[in-house]
């Protein structure tokens, strides 16, 4: 803006030394042919700012002693300093067309060495992206948006000035054969990320297909150099299968590129999860794990009350038989529960008209999803609160309504049904449009003391989490750690370690439901950093005393020697050895709950392994586990090798 100014200020600046010049010339050359006196008039106007008037101050000065009336004197002051304000703003012009043309030499000669990030799509989003693009080194990478359709002047001036080159361009409308011409303005051939963020996941899955697969894909479509990633946007779950399969059909050959599906109701939900746990509830509670219900109340049956009840399906297991109830609360309930559960299978779950539980057959503990039909703007919405309130506490509720003054009039009245109770449980409330009611509700700890705010996208979204999101990173390396485990039975020989196999390669080598699964890990990985300690106490264990005797240099169950891990004895004894300790067992038993959980909440059912019928024989409680597929049991303690390996390295 200040530059803008001072842009404007120099132009005015020239045309009133330009005009002042004019009118001198007119009064002075008054005498002279109207041709000539023209001509002259733009000589003197020209050269005062080439530096040298043709009228000078010292002929000025004659003129006005010769005839000093009012308008040869009041020309005559302003065309003095005239004289010298235009060879300012010819020096002030030649700078400025100077450095416009270094800054072009400089920035077309670093674009050539420079991270191109294209951004397909142009909304809300695409501007909170651009907006909380601190963290990323601005000068290592040019920005490239491409917009289907034209875009305000103010905002091509503003991306401009941020540094952002805008395309106008309808690349899926064009000719086949020319978008290889199209693309290679927009720097495609140097792109290192591909951002597909229009608010259609449908477009965003066509403009995917623009972009070459692999080596059997027609080689009309355009290949990313390599090593490109593609960021594509899908909140809708079966156009999220729809990619997934697309992706999938690369198979066991090498993808030209690393694809990640974005979800921002999913990134907003984990982060609110991260900050405040689900078990918040129990933090200054000495009550055992496997008491430790989670009593979910969720309003709103949107994008965000969706991903709450997944993630809260995952994320709620701390023991292998902790209830887990979900209470979910909206107008027209019906409809929206028979579109949300047409993503589960009749196989996993009992379906009635106002619930859902998980079958006793796939998995241990409890399961239950309630739909109830009520409008928050009504008093039998916190009547039906109440009771349920009285008949299990609630733990944690979450308000997703997109209507603000009924998300703060729901928080309010929650809050005091959980105050009457004294029980501090935390109320999440969405709070999209209003940020600065945000920060006031965050503050009040006196009427909203367990209040709190999910952050909205604005707040969340950002390149450098596109980019190099942290929680892929996180899943990335539990991928590799998963890889890099090395169990040799009782008679292999020698050592087994991929530890400097490259972690990208590992990742890119997996369809995208195994990246899923491994992302779902992660998540609990902060859950089982609160488990696995607190359960060591519970028993009375000191944790890395009892990790060395199970999984150290002479574990119980396994025996370490630096790079694998040794079974000194059959599958059937080491099971045996697992059921014997009851800590060891627990964990097992918890993550195995958690994987089958996990695996039901995304549509999966027991059956023969097919990753295209969403099947795998190991969806089955711990029990039957280990009377059909022993063999598979020793894996479910990953997570305490994991903390193994981590203590071992903080010692070195």
């Amino acid at each position: 803006m200040k530059r803008q100014k001072t842009h404007r200020f120099l132009l005015s600046l020239a045309v009133s030394s330009f005009v002042i010049a004019a009118l001198q010339g007119i009064i002075y050359y008054k005498s002279y042919d109207l041709f000539f006196k023209i001509l002259l008039v733009l000589q003197n106007a020209i050269n005062a700012f080439g530096f040298k008037a043709t009228i000078s101050i010292k002929d000025v000065v004659a003129f006005i002693n010769k005839d000093p009336s009012p308008l040869n004197m009041t020309v005559g002051y302003a065309y003095c300093i005239a004289v010298f304000t235009a060879p300012y703003c010819t020096v002030s012009f030649l700078y400025k067309f100077l450095e416009r043309i270094f800054s072009f030499m400089v920035g077309f000669r670093r674009s050539k060495k420079r991270d191109h990030i294209l951004i397909f799509g142009y909304n809300d989003d695409v501007k909170a992206l651009i907006h909380n693009n601190t963290s990323t080194n601005r000068k290592s990478i040019c920005i490239h948006i491409i917009s289907a359709v034209p875009l305000d002047h103010s905002d091509v001036y503003q991306l401009n000035k941020e540094g952002v080159t805008v395309h106008i361009s309808d690349v899926l409308n064009t000719n086949e054969n020319g978008i290889s011409d199209v693309m290679e303005k927009m720097c495609v051939d140097r792109a290192s990320n591909i951002i597909l963020f229009e608010d259609s996941s449908i477009r965003n899955f066509s403009l995917l297909q623009l972009f070459r697969l692999n080596e059997s894909d027609s080689d009309k479509r355009i290949k990313l150099r390599s090593g490109a990633k593609i960021s594509c946007r899908c909140e809708e779950e079966g156009i999220n299968r729809l990619i997934s399969n697309y992706y999938n059909r690369a198979g066991d050959t090498d993808a030209f590129y690393d694809l990640e599906i974005i979800s921002l109701p999913e990134m907003q939900i984990h982060k609110m999860f991260s900050e405040v746990p689900l078990h918040k509830y129990y933090s200054k509670k000495k009550v055992p794990l496997k008491q430790q219900h989670l009593h979910l109340l969720v309003a709103g049956l949107g994008h965000l009350g969706q991903q709450a009840i997944l993630q809260a399906i995952n994320l709620g297991v701390v023991h292998e038989q902790n209830d887990i109830i979900i209470d979910v609360f909206d107008t027209n309930i019906k409809n929206k529960m028979k579109q949300f559960t047409k993503q589960f299978s009749d196989e996993t779950f009992d379906f009635t008209d106002n619930s859902m539980t998980l079958k006793e057959t796939v998995a241990d503990g409890r399961l239950v999803v309630n739909f109830f039909g009520s409008d928050a703007r009504h008093r039998d919405f916190y009547s039906a609160v109440s009771k349920r309130n009285a008949e299990l506490h609630y733990t944690y509720s979450v308000i997703t309504f997109d209507d603000i003054d009924l998300t703060v009039d729901c928080a309010m009245h929650l809050n005091d049904i959980f105050a009457n109770d004294e029980n501090d449980v935390p109320v999440l409330i969405r709070m999209d449009a209003d940020r600065r009611l945000a920060g006031y509700i965050s503050n009040d700890k006196d009427t909203l003391d367990d209040v709190d705010i999910i952050d909205d996208r604005s707040c969340v979204i950002n390149l450098d989490m596109i980019i190099n999101r942290t929680i892929d990173q996180r899943a990335k390396s539990y991928n590799h750690f998963y890889n890099n485990i090395s169990i040799l039975s009782e008679n292999d020989t020698g050592t087994i370690d991929n530890a400097e196999a490259d972690t990208e390669k590992e990742w890119n080598s997996i369809r995208l439901f195994r990246r899923s699964s491994s992302k779902a890990a992660a998540y609990h990985d902060e859950v089982k950093d609160m488990i696995i300690p607190e359960l060591a106490s519970e028993y009375g264990e000191d944790l890395n005393s009892k990790l060395d005797f199970l999984i150290g240099k002479n574990g119980l169950l396994m025996q370490f020697d630096g790079k694998a891990w040794h079974m000194n004895c059959s599958e059937t004894e080491l099971l045996e050895r697992l059921k014997s300790d009851r800590f060891a067992y627990e964990i097992a038993s918890l993550e195995h709950r958690r994987w089958c959980l996990y695996m039901a909440s995304i549509g999966w059912r027991c059956g023969e392994r097919s990753d295209k019928l969403r099947r795998n024989p190991c969806m089955v409680t711990q029990k039957e586990l280990m009377e059909l597929m022993p063999e598979m049991c020793k894996y479910d303690i990953m997570s305490l090798m994991e903390r193994f390996l981590a203590l071992r390295e903080n010692k070195n």
